[in-house]
C-alpha cells in the first residue's frame, strides 16, 4: 500500500510515542532542504519531505533530486551528541531498509555501509548520511534512494534504489522504520556500533584510492575504528584517515556520490 502524504504525520506520530529520543514530526510536501529546516526545529524533532530539491551531502556534494522518489529525513539530536552518531545512524538505516523490504517483499537485500556514511547494495549506492552542527544541536540527515527506476547518466553506474533491486516498498513505511531504529542506535556504544559496522562494512579487504587533507592514498582498507577512522594499510605503513577530511576517489571506485540528505 502506498500512503498519501497527508497521512504521513499521523502514522509517524505513532511511531514516535514510544520513542525515547524524538517526540514531534514535521511532514513538509516539498523543501529545497531538511538540514535547512531542522536548524530551527527543536532537539528531538523528525522532519520528513515527500520531495526534496537541493540536498546536499558531505563536504558540499549536491543531492540529485529525484522528485517523490526517494526518502529525505533530518534528525535533531543533542549538540552533545556522540562522535560516532554517524556511523550508529547509517546502521540504523541499513537496518531500516532491510525491515521495509522484508515487510513488503518477504526479503530484504544485504546493506552494506562504506565508511563513514554511504549505504551500499550490490556495489551501488543507495543513500547517504549526513551529520551537521549547529547552535544547540546536532542534525543527522539521512537520504534513501526508494522508488527511483532510473537516474542521471553521470549516476547510472554508482547508484541505486531498492526498486532497482526488486522490493516495492511504501516510504512512509520505511520512515517509520527509520525513525524506531535511529531511536534505538543511539543509545548504542562505541563497542557495539563498531562491531555491527565491521560486519556490514563495504571497503575491508580492498585496495581503495582516498582523497585526504595531505593528498591522495592508495593502500588496503585493513579496518573501520568508529573512534579514529579508516585504518590503511600503504607502501609506507598503516594509515589512519580520518572520516571528515576522507573521501573514496570517486573515478577508482564506483561507490560514487549518489544521494545525500
Amino acid at each position: 500500500m502506498i500512503r498519501p502524504l497527508d497521512t504521513w504525520p499521523d502514522v509517524l506520530e505513532a511511531v514516535c510515542a514510544s520513542n525515547a529520543h524524538f517526540t514531534r514530526v514535521q511532514v513538509i510536501r516539498s523543501t529545497a532542504s531538511t538540514q535547512d529546516l531542522a536548524r530551527d526545529a527543536e532537539v528531538g524533532c523528525v522532519i520528513v519531505a515527500g520531495r526534496q530539491t537541493a540536498g546536499r551531502g558531505r563536504q558540499g556534494r549536491a543531492w540529485a533530486d529525484t522528485g517523490d522518489e526517494g526518502l529525505a529525513v533530518s534528525f535533531t539530536a543533542p549538540h552533545d551528541a556522540h562522535a560516532w552518531v554517524s556511523l550508529a545512524v547509517a546502521l540504523a538505516a541499513a537496518e531500516a531498509s532491510e525491515d521495509a523490504c522484508t515487510d513488503a517483499c518477504g526479503a530484504a537485500p544485504m546493506v552494506q555501509l562504506k565508511f563513514p556514511n554511504d549505504l551500499v547494495v550490490a556495489g551501488a549506492k543507495l543513500g547517504g548520511i549526513l551529520v551537521e552542527r549547529a547552535v544547540g544541536k546536532t542534525i543527522i540527515g539521512v537520504g534513501i534512494n526508494c522508488a527511483q527506476r532510473a537516474f542521471p547518466a553521470a549516476l547510472m553506474q554508482r547508484a541505486t534504489s531498492l526498486s532497482l533491486q526488486g522490493f516495492a516498498v511504501d516510504r512512509c513505511d520505511l520512515a517509520c522504520h527509520l525513525i524506531a531504529r535511529v531511536d534505538q542506535w543511539l543509545s548504542a556504544d562505541a563497542e557495539r556500533v563498531a562491531g555491527s559496522f565491521r560486519r556490514r562494512d563495504a571497503l575491508r579487504g580492498r585496495v581503495i584510492r582516498f582523497v585526504t587533507a595531505r593528498g591522495m592514498v592508495e593502500g588496503l582498507v585493513i579496518d573501520v575504528d568508529p573512534m579514529r577512522g579508516i585504518v590503511v594499510r600503504t607502501s609506507r605503513g598503516d594509515q589512519v584517515l580520518p572520516p571528515e577530511q576522507t573521501s573514496v576517489f570517486v573515478e577508482e571506485d564506483r561507490y560514487g556520490s549518489a544521494s545525500h540528505p
